[in-house]
């Protein structure tokens, strides 16, 4: 694995990570907040992945 990888993941989503933790075990417990924002998260990521996708299923040369 790249060291940006490691970057990325281990340091620049740290607050990511800790927002997901404080809406899982934090006080008091607000599951449906949790479930809507891991949701919303969830989607961003699809997003992200299948925008990525999209010029490799087509085909398409994007130059640079």
């Amino acid at each position: 694995m790249s060291l940006g990888l490691w970057v990325i993941f281990g340091l620049v989503l740290i607050p990511l990570y800790v927002t997901l933790l404080g809406w899982l075990f934090g006080e008091p417990r607000d599951y449906r907040t949790a479930g809507i924002g891991i949701g919303i998260l969830a989607g961003l990521l699809l997003l992200m992945l299948v925008g990525a996708l999209v010029p490799i299923g087509f085909q398409v040369i994007i130059p640079g």
